[in-house]
């Protein structure tokens, strides 16, 4: 029951959270109950899509130190942890205000999901003010990066952005190389040429001509 409430968690967040229909991801959901009957039929749908189905590596017996995958026994618990979390940020950052509801509590524990893994990224959509960068900065902390990003102003063009990836790429991989989570909104799109490092950085995470040889060299020999 374990492994299979796992790859249907994995399913849900695959396929199911890049969905923006309410009626696609019911037929998602109708297409995954099939599957779990053909495959899974010694387990009734009642056990297999029991809630909460979430999954994380911050909530279990180790206080999350230990980063086991591990499923979320119930909400009050899971909300009782993100508080905590909440409250630290608080006290080292900006306090951010945020009330933690159901869907509040599922996008971070998405994000988290997303953002643990080397090179994971998400594009989070939704209207504006409705707590996009608080979530993904709290699911940043939770997972232990730094959150980096630019400060665009009238003069912010594609040197500026190069100058400012070449410092994110420095901090990320010289000594100490502490992980980091680099946020970006459509408001600091100032040029649309920015989303050309961008889209190097998704896909292979190596951006053309970031750096110049002596640069290199330089980098190199303080690693």
């Amino acid at each position: 029951c374990k492994f299979a409430r796992v790859w249907l968690h994995e399913c849900f967040r695959v396929f199911s959270d890049r969905l923006v229909c309410a009626s696609d991801q019911g037929e998602l959901a109708g297409i995954l109950e099939k599957v779990c009957a053909k495959h899974f039929g010694n387990l009734s749908k009642e056990d297999m899509f029991a809630q909460p189905l979430i999954m994380t590596t911050f909530v279990s017996e180790a206080g999350g130190n230990d980063r086991q995958y591990l499923p979320v026994k119930d909400m009050p618990s899971l909300k009782k942890v993100i508080e905590d979390k909440l409250t630290e940020h608080n006290e080292s950052y900006a306090a951010m205000n945020l009330v933690l509801f159901d869907d509040a509590i599922n996008h971070v524990c998405r994000i988290c999901r997303i953002t643990e893994n080397p090179c994971g990224n998400a594009l989070l959509v939704g209207v504006g003010g409705s707590g996009k960068q608080s979530l993904a900065r709290l699911a940043s902390f939770i997972n232990g990066q730094d959150i980096l990003t630019i400060l665009v102003n009238q003069s912010y063009g594609m040197n500026e952005m190069k100058a400012d990836l070449c410092e994110f790429y420095k901090k990320a991989a010289v000594k100490p190389g502490l992980p980091h989570a680099f946020l970006m909104t459509d408001g600091q799109i100032a040029d649309e040429r920015f989303l050309v490092y961008i889209n190097d950085m998704l896909s292979s995470g190596q951006i053309p001509d970031l750096f110049t040889r002596e640069e290199y060299d330089a980098i190199f020999g303080s690693v």
